[in-house]
Parts: C-alpha cells; structure tokens; sequence
C-alpha cells in the first residue's frame, strides 16, 4: 500500500518535471532564437493598433522557457524528496524558499555590477567550501536528514549550471562583438549576481547535509 501511494506521488512529480525540462532543451531551438532577435533589434510593435498578440505569445513562451529548467528541476527534486520519505516539514520549508528564491530570480533587472559583492561572496563561499572539506568524513552516509539537504543542494547547484549556460547563450558572454551583446549587458550583470547567490545557496545547503551526518544519532 505504502509502495502504490508512493510511486502515485512520484509520478506527476517526475512527469511534470520531464516535460519541463524537456521544453527547456527544445526552446533553444525555437524560443531562443527569436528571444535573441529581439535583443538585437526590439520589437516592431504592429503601429498602435491593438494588443500586439504576437509579442504577447512570444513573450509567455520566452517567460516559460526562462523558468523552464528552474521548475523542471524543482519539480525532480521534490520528487526524489517525496521518493526517499522527507518529512512534510522540511519539503514546505525548501518549497517555501525555492518560490522565494524563483521569485527573487524573476527580477529582470538588478543594479551593479558591485566587485565588493561578487569578492564577499566568493569569499563566503570559500569558508563554506574548507568547512565542508572538514566536516566531511565520519558522519552516517545513511542519516536520511543528511540526504533531504543533500538533495536540496543538488537543485541549486542545478540552477546555477542553468545560468552558466544562459550567460554563454543569451547573455552572449562567448560572443562579446556581437549585436545583441550591449542590449543583454543588464541581463549579463543580473544573471551573474544571481548565479554567485545559487553557488552559495548550494555550497551552504552541502555543510547542512554534512554538519547533519555527523550528529549524534538519537536512541
């Protein structure tokens, strides 16, 4: 019975999040292209007369390839979480602060860029990276709160490769001659902010999993 609920909650979970990502791949084949037209030349309007029904399509496709991967990605890891038996407060918590964090990440626009801030967090995440290389060792491979934060982990770590890949396409960091480079400098600086922010995310979720192994296990 446990084994039936279990695979009928994993399911729209990991379907959800396939065709998400599924989506994600195929985009750069059919949404991407035309989102980088549109950076290089704006759009053409239709003169005033009306809804421009065109735009607005492009634009939701546009929006949902963007978050494609991000949901598609959230949607596996709370499949594996719901799968390996997280408790229901930690999956509302992590649930909580991934809409937080896809929320924050929605910002078009962020000022900068800050060196200050790309160093404190380069910084930060390189004590986060030394104390996990210490905690590491000695912990119980098997305590299951280890493995919940592990996995949490794991998504940010998926985001951020996410936007790796965003600012070699869209932000056209490989190509820094080209049209489109000087109207996607603001997405550029925005999506680098937020991807040092991930690697953070992540590293720090990574010592929870860590710091969590090694306690003592409860009699």
């Amino acid at each position: 019975m446990t084994d039936t609920i279990t695979r009928s909650v994993l399911r729209p979970w990991f379907l959800i999040g396939i065709l998400l990502l599924t989506y994600c791949y195929l985009g750069n084949f059919f949404v991407l292209p035309s989102y980088l037209r549109f950076l290089e030349h704006g759009s053409t309007g239709n003169n005033g007369t009306g809804p421009d029904y065109a735009l607005i399509w492009g634009a939701a496709k546009t929006i949902l390839w963007m978050l494609s991967f991000h949901l598609g990605a959230a949607c596996l890891t709370f499949g594996a979480l719901s799968g390996q038996g997280a408790s229901r407060r930690f999956r509302v918590g992590l649930g909580i602060g991934t809409v937080v964090w896809l929320g924050l990440w929605c910002i078009p626009a962020l000022p900068g860029p800050y060196t200050a801030y790309f160093a404190g967090m380069g910084l930060i995440i390189l004590l986060v990276i030394v104390a996990l290389f210490l905690t590491t060792g000695g912990g119980r491979a098997d305590d299951s709160s280890a493995r919940n934060w592990r996995v949490a982990s794991y998504m940010f770590f998926a985001f951020a490769t996410w936007d790796i890949c965003g600012l070699g396409s869209v932000g056209g960091i490989l190509d820094p001659e080209g049209a489109a480079r000087s109207a996607s400098q603001s997405l550029v600086v925005t999506q680098t902010t937020k991807l040092i922010a991930e690697l953070l995310i992540g590293w720090a979720l990574a010592l929870t999993a860590a710091v969590s192994a090694r306690r003592p296990q409860s009699t």
